[in-house]
């Protein structure tokens, strides 16, 4: 604090005034002194002057008459008088005559020694000490009182120059603490802005620059909370990024543009198997490229950081596939900042890939080609005949003869033994440019191109051949294996894949007709029937029905068989024609099944069912039949689910009518189904129950919650006893599983009352309503 004072303005004004004051008091003082010793002294020797005479003229009579008695008396007299201490008178030869006072010390006294004459003759010396204390008095007297005046002109003096230092001062230092209080950052207040002077110009300058100040702070200081919020964001964004590039499953590289490695992310060293030590990320690029090289296989090796910006594969000695992609990196003014290298390890996405794609046109069971690859297999085929009309070629169609019995006689695991076998043997004899594929079941097909019918003969020989070359044992029956082969030759036999699909396989009925274990060309003049010709061009009209929204739903009640009211309905599809006129299933399920276009039927009766639901929430439920060929596609259950989804449609509306037949024939993927379609809240029918008694056996094993008894049983109901007992079997069976009954085909009066006799359930059939485009 004392320090801050000495240091003011107002203190170094005041104190340098007193200081100028004090030299021009002093300097005064002294020329007084000066002035009063002059006159002192001029005092001195005029008193001197009169002293001498006045004592040379009152010694000098006696003196002249050398009475030394009167020279004595006139000394003492003198002596009285104010300021002589000491008298002495000498006569000319020096010798002291009379004295008077006393000798003082000669500093304090001033001698003069006077000769007495008298008319011009000396008779002696008078020695005179005058007593100089009056002047010393007199001096100090001088000097107390110019001291006194010099102090009190001092004082008043700096005591004016001090007030008139302060008011002059007092904006100054209200300036001077405004400076530090802006300086400490305290709230600035301005200065009162009193006068027209120049410190009035100064505060009003500095009150200005104070609010300018205080605004540019302001805003540093917003900037800074901005500056230090963006910094913030952009640590979390660099601390995300980070995590993020130390997340990512590909490995980056960046090398800035003097090929100097910047930054290497951990998923590079996972990529390439390395260990990122910390001088990694310091190393020149070539370097690194060096050291990574031999891992690669082959001329690869010089596509290692390539800068080219195009995707490419570098094979690596161990197996895997890393990608490679060059990203260049340009600035904001589009200077070039290096090069980014992205890698990833593709191997397992290659072996997944490769896997759908063995998986999309593979038999699961058999690792054959499946019907979708052979079909494509044989439109190549075909259209290769049509570029090339001298081009041969050839398909054999085979299935193994006795399957279904093997199959439930000693089970699935059984079968699927028996086909795999038979698969592996014949893929033994296939050339590379020959396709061997599984239609499904017990079906296979092989696509023999530049081919004559000859060689189709001779490769037919050889696959039943194979195939009677093997031999099985299961439960200690051993037994042997054989096929029945047709052959469809292009392209005499068709133009078209359809035409040669259905040829090649009437074909195969054609030589099982001949008594199994052969081959047969196909011969028109030995088809089953006319109307095995007819089916040849049905997968293209159904194709077309389906592209063309051409199929519809008829529906036909099922009533309860005591109150006669509909319980639900079945959908029964149709088709419609280019002409208009309403076709029924008979005329292209069958075919839609041979050529496994009942798949896609399915799926629209499903769709189209459902959406009939959700547009009549009153309707009751409605039941859908689904075919064989369905439970090849395991997400059948899927479909239907997310349909119901989509739709909104409670599932309990929906019921699922499968064959017996169809069930049976795969008992394993029919009781998944089931158990699905109930676990999702659906209502299943087993169709045409009874149809081979022994089904009763796999009740325990289907969990349908309805049993829809063959109309076989029904249509003559009233007239057979023997139906009546299977009807009256089915029923008991039924109702001791908890199982709902239908009796279909139910045609007269007579057969709803026996129906109703026996406990059946429900009852469908011309009698109580025909199917019906519209219901509400």
């Amino acid at each position: 604090m004392g320090l801050r004072m000495l240091s003011s303005l107002r203190t170094q004004l005041i104190a340098l005034t007193i200081v100028i004051q004090i030299i021009t008091v002093a300097a005064l003082v002294w020329n007084s002194m000066r002035l009063t010793e002059t006159h002192l002294a001029r005092l001195l020797e005029q008193r001197r002057a009169e002293t001498s005479l006045l004592l040379e003229a009152a010694v000098a009579p006696a003196m002249v008459q050398r009475d030394y008695a009167a020279a004595s008396e006139t000394l003492i007299s003198a002596q009285q008088l104010q300021g002589l201490a000491y008298l002495a008178v000498f006569d000319e030869n020096e010798q002291l005559i009379a004295t008077a006072g006393s000798v003082t010390h000669p500093s304090e006294v001033m001698a003069l020694r006077v000769p007495i004459r008298m008319e011009g003759r000396v008779y002696g010396t008078l020695l005179v000490n005058i007593d100089l204390a009056f002047m010393q008095a007199a001096r100090r007297e001088i000097l107390l009182q110019n001291l006194a005046l010099a102090l009190s002109g001092l004082l008043l003096s700096s005591l004016a120059l001090g007030a008139v230092a302060l008011w002059l001062t007092r904006r100054l230092g209200m300036l001077s603490q405004a400076s530090h209080d802006l300086a400490a950052g305290l709230p600035f207040r301005p200065l009162p802005e009193q006068g027209r002077d120049d410190i009035a110009r100064v505060i009003q300058a500095f009150n200005g620059m104070a609010q300018t100040l205080e605004r540019r702070v302001s805003d540093l200081s917003d900037a800074e909370s901005r500056q230090r919020a963006l910094l913030s964001a952009v640590d979390a964004e660099r601390s995300r990024l980070d995590a993020l590039l130390s997340a990512m499953r590909l490995g980056l590289v960046f090398a800035d543009e003097n090929a100097q490695i910047c930054y290497l992310n951990p998923a590079f060293a996972a990529v390439w198997g390395i260990n990122l030590d910390g001088h990694i990320a310091t190393l020149p690029l070539h370097d690194l490229r060096n050291w990574l090289s031999p891992q690669i296989a082959g001329p690869a090796q010089t596509m290692l950081f390539a800068e080219e910006g195009a995707l490419s594969e570098l094979p690596l000695r161990d197996g895997r596939i890393i990608t490679q992609h060059a990203v260049p990196v340009a600035g904001m003014g589009e200077e070039q900042l290096g090069h980014l290298w992205i890698f990833e390890d593709i191997t397992h996405e290659r072996q997944v890939a490769e896997r759908l794609v063995f998986m999309a046109e593979r038999d699961a069971l058999t690792g054959l080609f499946n019907r979708t690859r052979f079909q494509e297999e044989l439109e190549r085929l075909v259209s290769s005949m049509v570029r090339h009309p001298d081009h041969q070629g050839a398909i054999l169609y085979f299935d193994l003869d006795e399957f279904k019995t093997i199959n439930d006689t000693f089970g699935h695991r059984a079968g699927d033994n028996v086909l795999v076998s038979a698969a592996n043997a014949i893929s033994q004899m296939i050339r590379n440019d020959e396709v061997f594929a599984r239609l499904g079941g017990d079906e296979f097909a092989i696509i023999v191109p530049n081919t004559h019918a000859s060689g189709a003969e001779i490769m037919a020989d050889r696959v039943i051949q194979g195939l009677r070359a093997l031999s099985f044992e299961f439960d200690g029956e051993r037994f042997g294996l054989t096929c029945s082969v047709g052959i469809a030759l292009l392209p005499e036999h068709g133009q078209s894949v359809e035409e040669l699909v259905a040829r090649a396989d009437a074909a195969m009925y054609q030589a099982k007709r001949a008594g199994k274990n052969c081959w047969r060309v196909y011969r028109p003049e030995l088809n089953e029937s006319a109307h095995m010709l007819t089916q040849l061009g049905w997968n293209e009209k159904i194709q077309a029905a389906l592209d063309e929204d051409r199929l519809v739903l008829h529906f036909q009640g099922i009533h309860a068989v005591d109150t006669r009211s509909i319980c639900h309905y079945e959908a029964l599809v149709r088709m419609v024609d280019p002409e208009g006129n309403l076709l029924l299933p008979g005329n292209f399920i069958p075919a839609a099944e041979r050529t496994g276009r009942i798949v896609d039927i399915d799926r629209w009766v499903i769709r189209a069912a459902i959406r009939k639901l959700a547009e009549q929430p009153a309707l009751p439920p409605i039941a859908i039949n689904v075919s064989a060929r369905s439970f090849d596609d395991p997400d059948l259950s899927r479909t239907i689910r997310s349909t119901l989804e989509e739709f909104a449609v409670t599932p309990a509306r929906l019921m699922i009518e499968l064959t017996e037949t169809a069930a049976l024939a795969n008992i394993r993927d029919s009781e998944s189904f089931i158990r699905d379609l109930r676990q999702l809240g659906c209502t299943v029918c087993l169709d045409d129950f009874g149809v081979g008694f022994s089904s009763f056996a796999y009740l325990k094993h289907l969990s349908a919650n309805v049993l829809k008894i063959d109309g076989m049983f029904v249509r003559n109901l009233a007239n057979s006893h023997e139906d009546q007992v299977f009807v009256r079997a089915i029923v008991e069976v039924a109702r001791g599983l908890g199982k709902k009954t239908v009796a279909e085909f139910v045609g007269d009066a007579a057969t709803l009352a026996l129906v109703a006799e026996l406990g059946v359930d429900y009852a469908q059939g011309y009698f109580l309503s025909f199917p019906i485009a519209e219901i509400s």
